[in-house]
This record gives structure tokens, sequence and C-alpha cells, in this order.
């Protein structure tokens, strides 16, 4: 079974759910919530808005400091997973 990260929201692939995990008087303690949490979803639109950015942009070193803000931002996703 995986340890999810501690104070964090994490995707569980086996409930199909977001999970929090927080460490309660030395027991685990897991909420469960279907939705995306607000730190994801504001990932999601940081994300989306920087593509339009990368698109947009004709000068190659633009290009590669947005692309690099996108990897860093991708990695706090994959992250959360």
């Amino acid at each position: 079974m995986r340890k999810y990260t501690l104070n964090r929201w994490n995707w569980s692939e086996r409930a199909k759910k977001w999970v929090y995990v927080q460490n309660i008087k030395g027991k685990r303690v897991y909420k469960y919530r279907k939705e995306p949490p607000k730190e994801f979803e504001k990932l999601v639109v940081r994300l989306s808005e920087l593509n339009k950015r990368l698109m947009a942009t004709e000068e190659s070193k633009k290009k590669d400091e947005i692309f690099k803000e996108m990897m860093v931002l991708s990695q706090k996703m994959q992250s959360m997973r």
C-alpha cells in the first residue's frame, strides 16, 4: 500500500478520490473528496495561462523561461498523484 504524503492532498487511484492525510496523536487521519482541491485547480489554470503565452511567444529565450515555469508547475501537480 502506498504511503501518502502528510498534510497535503494526494490522488488515490484505488479510491478514485482525493485524500488528505494528517497525523493526529500518532494516527493517520484520512479525509476524502471527489472534487480536486483548490490548489490543484489553481495549478491547472496557471498552467493553461502559461501554455497560451508559450504558443503566442516568438522569442526563443522567452519560450524557454515559460517552459521551465510550466515544468515546475507540472512537477507540483505530479507530486499530488
